[in-house]
């Protein structure tokens, strides 16, 4: 009876954290999608805009080249970058803790 109370309670929070992981990530993951078609419909028209008007191809590389280039050199792309640096480094010295030192420190 133990056994079966647990899993059943396991259930229950597994199906609650599923649906509100749903409930949070989904207005993000439609925001993101419409994000996306948005920059994708606006960077068609660009690229048409500027073939027609007779922009030869590697002014058009040049142009994106550079776009991409400012938009990684944003505050938030720093932001983010150093986010995943810090929570990579936590991840390692967690990974160092759990599989504890290999060799033994000298006396």
């Amino acid at each position: 009876m133990g056994r079966a109370a647990r899993l059943t309670g396991f259930a229950i929070v597994t199906v609650a954290v599923v649906a509100a992981a749903g409930f949070v990530l989904l207005p993000l993951v439609v925001r993101a999608f419409v994000v996306g078609l948005t920059l994708t419909v606006n960077a068609s028209v660009w690229v048409a805009a500027s073939i027609s008007t007779g922009a030869d191809t590697w002014t058009v590389l040049k142009t994106l080249g550079s776009a991409a280039g400012n938009a990684l050199v944003s505050p938030q792309a720093f932001a983010v970058v150093g986010g995943l640096v810090v929570a990579g480094g936590l991840a390692l010295y967690g990974l160092q803790r759990l599989l504890g030192s290999e060799e033994e420190s000298p006396r």
